[in-house]
C-alpha cells in the first residue's frame, strides 16, 4: 500500500508539473502597446510614429513553417507598430528581406510574400478559447508591388459564428479590406510598411464596428510569409509569427495581446 500512495503522489506531482508551464504561458502573452496615432501619415516613413512598442519578430523560435529554409533575421525578419484612432487601426512594419515584393500570381495568397493579421475586435473575448469566435479576423496583406492584394479569411468559423461575414479575396487578384490605404518604401535592409484598416471594414449589419477604448485589450498576432527567390523556388515558404506555431490560423488561444493606450 506505502508502494502504491508514493506512486500515486508521484504521478500527481508529475500531471502538476506538465500543467504549471501552460498557466504561466497564459499569463506571459507578449503584449503590444497600441498608441493613439497623433497625425500619423501614410506615406512610407514611421518617423511620426512612437515606436517604443513594437513586436518583433527575427528568431528561430518564431519561424512557423519550413524552418529549414529560413537563413537568419538578415533573410526575413520584422518589427510591427500599431496605432489607433476612432476610425482607423494603424499598421507600421519595419521589414528586413533579402527579396522583397516576391508575389507571383500562381501561387495561393498564403504561399504569397504577405503580412498576415490576426484580429479580435471584441475585448471581451476569452484569450483561452481555442476556437474562433465571431468577431476573430485573419487578414492578409499582400506584398506584389503594383497590386497590394487583400483578403480576409473566415474559413475557420463555423456558419452560424460568420454572422454573413464570410471570407473574402481568397482568390487573389481584389483588395478585400474596404477603405485599405498603404504606402511603402524600400530601406537599406528591406523596406518600410504603412497601412490603415478602417474598424468599419471588419463589420457588417450583425457585427457591430469595435469602437477604440482606452484600457481595452484585443487579441492579436502578426505573421510574415517569405518568398525566398522567384519560381522555381516556391515548393518551401518560410512563415514567421510573433507568437504561437501554425495553429494560430484555427487557435486565437495562441495569439497575444494589444493593448489600447
Amino acid at each position: 500500500m506505502k508502494k502504491m500512495t508514493r506512486l500515486l503522489a508521484g504521478v500527481v506531482a508529475a500531471m502538476m508539473m506538465v500543467t504549471v508551464p501552460v498557466a504561466l504561458a497564459e499569463e506571459e502573452k507578449p503584449t503590444i502597446i497600441c498608441h493613439k496615432a497623433n497625425s500619423i501619415v501614410i506615406d512610407g516613413d514611421l518617423s511620426d510614429w512612437d515606436l517604443s512598442s513594437p513586436a518583433v519578430i527575427d528568431d528561430v523560435s518564431q519561424v512557423i513553417r519550413d524552418a529549414d529554409h529560413w537563413q537568419g533575421a538578415n533573410d526575413c525578419s520584422m518589427k510591427v507598430y500599431t496605432a489607433y484612432d476612432e476610425t482607423n487601426l494603424y499598421l507600421g512594419f519595419d521589414v528586413t528581406e533579402d527579396s522583397v515584393y516576391g508575389a507571383i500570381d500562381m501561387l495561393p495568397v498564403d504561399g504569397e510574400d504577405n503580412l498576415k493579421i490576426y484580429l479580435s475586435t471584441n475585448p471581451a473575448a476569452d484569450s483561452a478559447r481555442t476556437a474562433y469566435e465571431t468577431n476573430d479576423f485573419l487578414m492578409y496583406l499582400i506584398m506584389d508591388e503594383g497590386y497590394w492584394d487583400t483578403a480576409i479569411d473566415r474559413s475557420m468559423l463555423d456558419t452560424d459564428a460568420r454572422q454573413r461575414f464570410v471570407s473574402k479575396g481568397m482568390d487573389g487578384g481584389v483588395n478585400a479590406i474596404e477603405g485599405y490605404e498603404l504606402a511603402t518604401k524600400s530601406s537599406t535592409t528591406g523596406f518600410i510598411f504603412e497601412c490603415i484598416i478602417p474598424w468599419g471594414a471588419l463589420s457588417n449589419k450583425n457585427i457591430a464596428a469595435y469602437t477604440p477604448v482606452s484600457g481595452d485589450t484585443l487579441n492579436v498576432d502578426f505573421c510574415i510569409t517569405d518568398i525566398g527567390y522567384p519560381c522555381p523556388g516556391t515548393e518551401y515558404i518560410p512563415q514567421l509569427a510573433w507568437t504561437g506555431d501554425l495553429d494560430i490560423n484555427t487557435n486565437p488561444s495562441l495569439w497575444g495581446n494589444m493593448t489600447i493606450e
